[in-house]
């Protein structure tokens, strides 16, 4: 039976476990579970994606269903595990573009009244019939004060592009553009820079008992501890805490200055004061429904290794979302840094 995996490139033990697991030879089953114990090799894969692969492999090599049915079921999963990041990506980049709609059209309504004010306040002046030195300055005015608004919109609407819009922490666009600067400058100087990864832990199940009003409360609680946190370092020099809201429950901080020992403490500061903190429900009118309400976080710390010669990027944000699975793997609500739990 064996030979049925011939053209499968893989070991011959590999082969014998799909043998003596049942796995149908010269059958779609088999193609698929060495595609997908493959793919788990793959670097654009989360460590909780890969675990979740190998857990639906073995979940059905210990069922033996090899049913059309169950097969089905099984490529859809596959697929739900290798798109939810990228369908949560979407949903955000979705809401966000809503929200910079919706600014731009009602700055773009009060702009048009405002010009419209303009033409009247120019006709007016003229109008009146005052020295044309008069008339100048008011018309000057007026266009001033059009192109300082103008010039504000501006502004905000770049400070919008860079703020996640339910926390007011930095967004994911915001710290690639940090990231991507300040990496550049530690790796050419040798100076250490080091990674957070935090995740709320059990976040859907939160969610689904208490609703997603009170999910998105719990998110802005934690980014205001990051936020206040961030104080810590506005007086050191050569240090910096740059925290932004990553994506659905995850939060990511750079420590440009910062090495791994130090990073740790930090971490472990973090987890403890977000753990200490009471959080309360309340309803729509401010009365408090429920407290006492404890939130948890699982964080992953990772620093720049001098050994390391290329994509130094891409490894320092995967070692420490490696690290932070392994927290939650371990039972959550705990640090671990890169090599080490």
């Amino acid at each position: 039976m064996t030979e049925h995996y011939a053209d499968f490139f893989c070991s011959r033990d590999v082969v014998l476990s799909l043998v003596k697991a049942g796995v149908p030879a010269n059958s779609k089953w088999g193609a698929l579970i060495l595609y997908m114990r493959s793919i788990t090799e793959y670097d654009y894969l989360s460590a909780e994606q890969k675990q979740q692969m190998q857990d639906l492999v073995m979940q059905v090599i210990r069922e033996r269903d090899y049913s059309e049915t169950r097969f089905k079921e099984f490529v859809r999963r596959q697929e739900q595990i290798l798109y939810k990041p990228w369908n949560k990506k979407l949903e955000e980049a979705f809401r966000e573009t809503v929200g910079l709609i919706e600014h731009i059209r009602s700055q773009n309504i009060q702009r048009a009244k405002e010009v419209k004010d303009l033409r009247e306040t120019t006709i007016n002046t003229v109008r009146d019939q005052n020295a044309l030195e008069d008339i100048v300055v008011e018309i000057r005015a007026a266009f001033e004060k059009v192109i300082w608004q103008l010039e504000a919109d501006t502004r905000d609407l770049v400070e919008m592009s860079y703020t996640d819009q339910l926390t007011k922490l930095n967004n994911r666009r915001a710290f690639d553009r940090y990231f991507r600067a300040t990496l550049t400058e530690h790796v050419v100087t040798g100076k250490p820079m080091s990674l957070m990864f935090l995740d709320i832990d059990h976040f859907k199940a939160f969610n689904d008992s208490y609703g997603h009003r009170i999910g998105d409360q719990a998110l802005v609680t934690v980014a205001g501890k990051l936020m206040g946190f961030a104080h810590k370092y506005s007086t050191m020099p050569n240090r910096s805490f740059f925290p932004a809201r990553f994506g659905g429950e995850e939060f990511i901080v750079a420590l440009p200055g910062v090495g791994l020992d130090e990073a740790k403490e930090d971490a472990e500061s973090l987890r403890n004061i977000i753990e200490e903190y009471n959080f309360i429900i309340r309803d729509h009118n401010g009365q408090v429904l429920q407290k006492g309400i404890k939130i948890t976080v699982s964080v992953g710390v990772a620093t720049l290794r001098p050994e390391w010669t290329a994509s130094h990027g891409e490894r320092l944000l995967d070692e420490a979302d490696r690290a932070m699975y392994r927290a939650k793997n371990q039972g959550r609500n705990r640090v671990c840094a890169m090599d080490e739990c």
